[in-house]
């Protein structure tokens, strides 16, 4: 690939290793980082093993389990900060019986969020009440919180006439700081579910083919995803993720919603961050009234890396930069 970076593509083995060196014309001047070698382990434990022995200088995407331990090593340092996440779970609102708000907001209510965020993040995440973090600009602090409230769960599902059912309930089979174990997740959820009547069944597939297989207009249940932020702009959660034309590309809902499309279209027109915040704050009412998705967490993120790394900074967006990165000898 031809680019102006400074660093060069030298070669990838597939779910292996991607070798790069340092591109000698860069414009800012040669790096200081020859050779930068990013070894693909998906496993976060072991990531974090190689990490405490030596073997690699950064790990990413650490699991809460392992956090303590990391900040407890001497030769590490572990940079933390707010994410611009978010972690969710994706109702299919074309297809019954989650063609039903009702229905979506009954297996919605049937599940227990503080239990979840607990065990799975371990202080790592905070309940996610919204699509966009509180961090973000045009917040709507004022949408209530999730209830948990399976009785009444239970109750709303009969009146649909939705009783024994069985679903699907996909689960990523990646750890992302939005969602760190989404197998866990999915479990914790099958475990609710079965107590007002609903039966889950577990899916997942490799990365790449699970969010193909996600996004088909047909795909059944309910799909755990997330997204990391781009750009800071609301527009890159609400219309990059729910827009009418993002089906079949990042709406795993398949969700198109007139009022909500006019309020995130008409957003794009204008430049007054005041009258855009109005128009984010009706697309948040409309998305939680008609719940195409459950919104479970917002999380911290975490770089744990050896002392010897110098300049490293963490990027609010997820990008990994090593243009000032050096290593001491």
């Amino acid at each position: 690939p031809v680019g102006t970076g400074p660093f060069q593509f030298v070669d990838y083995q597939t779910d292996a290793v991607i070798r790069y060196k340092a591109f000698p014309d860069y414009y800012a001047g040669k790096v200081a980082i020859d050779d930068l070698i990013f070894a693909i382990t998906t496993d976060p434990a072991v990531r974090a093993q190689k990490l405490k022995a030596g073997e690699c200088d950064i790990a990413s995407y650490p699991a809460p389990a392992d956090l303590a331990d990391l900040q407890a090593d001497p030769n590490l340092s572990v940079m933390e900060q707010e994410g611009l996440n978010i972690g969710y779970l994706s109702y299919n609102t074309t297809i019954a019986p989650m063609d039903n708000v009702n229905v979506r907001k009954a297996l919605s209510m049937a599940i227990n969020k503080k239990a979840i965020i607990d065990a799975v993040y371990q202080g790592a995440g905070q309940d996610a009440k919204n699509l966009i973090p509180p961090t973000m600009w045009s917040y709507d602090d004022a949408i209530p919180a999730d209830k948990y409230d399976p009785e009444t769960a239970k109750k709303m599902l009969a009146d649909a006439g939705v009783t024994n059912i069985t679903l699907d309930l996909w689960a990523m089979p990646v750890s992302r700081p939005y969602n760190p174990n989404a197998q866990r997740v999915a479990e914790l959820i099958q475990a609710d579910w079965a107590a007002v009547g609903v039966t889950a069944n577990i899916v997942t597939d490799e990365w790449t083919t699970y969010r193909e297989r996600g996004k088909a207009k047909d795909r059944s249940g309910a799909f755990q995803i997330g997204w990391t932020g781009d750009n800071g702009d609301p527009d890159n959660f609400f219309a990059t993720l729910f827009s009418c034309s993002a089906i079949g590309v990042s709406n795993y809902s398949s969700w198109c919603n007139p009022d909500f499309e006019k309020a995130i279209q008409d957003a794009k027109k204008v430049s007054d961050q005041a009258e855009r915040t109005k128009l984010y704050t009706k697309a948040q009412e409309i998305f939680k009234a008609e719940e195409p998705a459950l919104t479970l967490a917002h999380s911290k993120v975490f770089m744990p890396m050896n002392k010897k790394v110098l300049g490293y900074t963490m990027d609010p967006l997820g990008i990994h930069r090593f243009d000032n990165v050096d290593v001491a000898e």
